[in-house]
């Protein structure tokens, strides 16, 4: 009965010992990592991608499970399948999601999750990603990286690299909008003018398409006395636009309109878009606010319905 007993013990321990080794294979979460943010300038178009550590294949408990940054938490809504080793989970902006070559989010998240001036993302308890505005890429091809398998959470900057929980991968390219045509300031050639017609019906309009990039084409947008803004920082009516003058310089206009307000004042700008149709700054007035027309964020709403200002060329440099 001695031997017997000792057996049931030895036996006993063995199960336990077992039971020990094999613990891991239960559902963890906790070797999950922060390993990229990347953001446009604007904060618009975002990503953060996580990743699993240390060779795990079992981290699939992420529902429920948080990451936030200082102003924004994004909940998991469910666990994860399959063997986690390798694995990323990719959370992105719907910015990003439309962009071309983008690999598709495993989540959407709000357009500015995380401040381009510096922020903490958490993936409480587990790990952060902590960096200052200096540290963050906003070029729109740099993202912010750390090594999931280095506990000394080492940032550096690398061409962004988006994968998500599928292994789809791919690098995206981001400029933020189109800019103002250039004003002179800076080096830039600011507009130039010149008459072919005695009364003005005709004019030969030059501008600089050196100076700034990501411009596909140039519109004139013009009204009259009537339409200039009673205040600065008002809304320019316009009286219309010839729109598509192409992206070359110069550009003659024929059959310019003469004031229907009996001013005699007729004015006008040169203005961009994009290869997404987006229009670009009008520039500044004299106080330094941005002109704006009757559409979307600004618009002309004849040449283009959206406007962005994000991208700095061309405009004037702020006070200090």
């Amino acid at each position: 009965m001695a031997l017997h007993r000792a057996r049931v013990a030895r036996a006993a321990l063995l199960v336990s010992v077992l039971g020990a080794w094999i613990a891991p294979s239960h559902a963890g979460v906790h070797l999950w990592r922060i390993k990229e943010a990347f953001s446009s300038a604007d904060g618009t178009i975002q990503f953060v991608e996580m990743a699993t550590c240390c060779g795990s294949t079992v981290e699939n408990a992420i529902g429920n499970k948080t990451l936030t940054s200082s102003t924004n938490t994004f909940t998991f809504p469910s666990n994860v399948t399959g063997s986690t080793l390798n694995k990323h989970i990719l959370l992105a902006t719907a910015g990003f999601a439309a962009l071309p070559g983008a690999p598709t989010p495993d989540h959407i998240i709000p357009a500015n999750f995380f401040s381009t001036a510096g922020d903490t993302l958490a993936f409480a308890p587990y790990d952060t990603m902590i960096f200052t505005g200096a540290q963050l890429p906003t070029d729109g091809v740099t993202s912010l990286n750390k090594d999931p398998n280095d506990n000394s959470d080492t940032l550096f900057t690398a061409t962004n690299s988006p994968t998500n929980y599928s292994n789809q991968t791919g690098s995206v390219v981001v400029v933020s909008g189109p800019p103002a045509v250039p004003d002179g300031t800076g080096g830039t050639t600011p507009l130039q003018v010149t008459p072919d017609a005695a009364d003005g019906s005709i004019l030969t309009l030059a501008f600089d398409i050196s100076a700034c990039t990501n411009v596909d084409d140039h519109h004139v947008v013009y009204g009259q006395a009537s339409g200039l803004p009673a205040a600065p920082g008002g809304t320019f009516t316009l009286l219309g636009a010839v729109c598509a003058i192409g992206a070359a310089s110069p550009f003659q206009w024929t059959g310019v309109p003469e004031a229907g307000d009996g001013s005699g004042i007729l004015w006008f700008l040169v203005v961009t878009t994009d290869s997404g149709g987006v229009e670009g700054s009008w520039g500044m007035d004299g106080s330094l606010a941005e002109r704006h027309g009757p559409g979307a964020e600004g618009s002309s709403g004849i040449c283009a319905t959206t406007k962005s200002v994000a991208n700095a060329c061309g405009r004037p440099a702020p006070p200090p």
